[in-house]
């Protein structure tokens, strides 16, 4: 990919991590502000006080003095293995406190902070740390990589779907692995215009969706419907959580009801299992099924109420209506979309 610095058109190639910040602290609150008040990137494991209580006296004040005296990653893993901490023998790793040791220079980090999040650019100055000050160990912190510069850039609507569900589930450091975040993390940090190095309809389209949340695309396919085919939501089914939809839509004009199923991501739906919401004798009820990058089986049913909404079907009417001026499309998804059509090369 290509980044303009200093009006210099260089090559650079980097990581997005995503950072968990729920840890052992001491106060039972998240590290995320000491992360950002010491310019550091931290995870837990720390070899606190809590975690060596159970051994005698003396193995307490030894394990405390060669506490203070780790300098790297494997001076860290000395001490563990040697006392059987965190079940850690001579031949298992911690997976998240090595996963920090492959941040290197030129890559960023997402963290969320009571609701905010925070872009982290990893500078020169990227260093493994062990720190056993007592605030680190309070804060369950002492695992760190120092040289990382803390940018606020926003509640959820500001950032990326991809970020935001990188939060849900995985390990407490992971890779973001979606190809166009590094841009975004770029032009998110810096200011510069995002630059693409593909312009193709196919490209466009899959940098758009991984920029929308769940939410967005289920919001997409409800107006569609109602463009489409004149449905409205029923306000009270948005709170009922199913398996099989999202909420429940009614054409006020002939009674039919339909049920949108909205999957964000590279998640496969099967015909078969909404065969039962449709099955009924007054023939008032279709199912919708949309999934952003995943298949859709219907090789083995055969219905008139179950329709395909496609990725790229529903991507050229969000294009139809922002280039007709239509207030139809959320101003949230409107800005994703401007930005991917006006960046450089789109």
């Amino acid at each position: 990919m290509k980044f303009v610095l200093f009006n210099l058109e260089v090559d650079i190639m980097g990581t997005v991590w995503r950072l968990q910040t729920r840890t052992d602290s001491k106060d039972g609150k998240k590290i995320s502000k000491y992360c950002l008040d010491h310019k550091v990137a931290a995870l837990g494991w720390s070899i606190k006080d809590d975690h060596i209580n159970k051994y005698n006296p003396e193995s307490i004040t030894e394990i405390q003095e060669k506490r203070k005296k780790i300098k790297n990653i494997e001076g860290y893993y000395d001490v563990v293995r040697t006392y059987g901490l965190y079940g850690i023998n001579n031949k298992k790793r911690l997976i998240a406190v090595d996963m920090l040791l492959e941040v290197e220079k030129g890559d960023y980090i997402w963290m969320r902070d009571n609701g905010i999040y925070y872009l982290g650019y990893v500078g020169d100055k990227l260093r493994y740390k062990y720190n056993s000050r007592n605030k680190a160990l309070e804060h369950d912190a002492a695992n760190q990589i120092k040289g990382v510069v803390w940018k606020p850039i926003g509640d959820e609507s500001q950032v990326p779907g991809a970020v935001a569900t990188a939060f849900i589930r995985g390990r407490t450091i992971q890779r973001i692995n979606k190809s166009h975040m590094f841009e975004y993390a770029e032009y998110a940090f810096w200011g510069n215009p995002m630059v693409l190095e593909n312009s193709n309809e196919a490209y466009l389209q899959q940098l758009f969706y991984n920029c929308l949340s769940p939410s967005d695309c289920e919001d997409l396919v409800c107006l569609y419907l109602y463009d489409k085919a004149n449905y409205i939501a029923i306000p009270s089914t948005n709170k009922i959580a199913t398996e099989l939809y999202e909420c429940v839509l009614v054409n006020p004009e002939t009674g039919m009801f339909a049920y949108p199923q909205v999957k964000k991501g590279n998640v496969d739906l099967n015909f078969a299992n909404y065969i039962d919401l449709v099955d009924n004798h007054k023939r008032n009820k279709e199912v919708y099924l949309f999934t952003s990058e995943g298949m859709i089986d219907k090789s083995t049913i055969q219905s008139d109420f179950i329709h395909i909404i496609t990725a790229k079907e529903l991507y050229l009417w969000v294009k139809s209506k922002i280039g007709s001026k239509c207030y139809l499309i959320p101003e949230g998804i409107v800005k994703w979309y401007k930005l991917i059509h006006s960046s450089k090369n789109s």
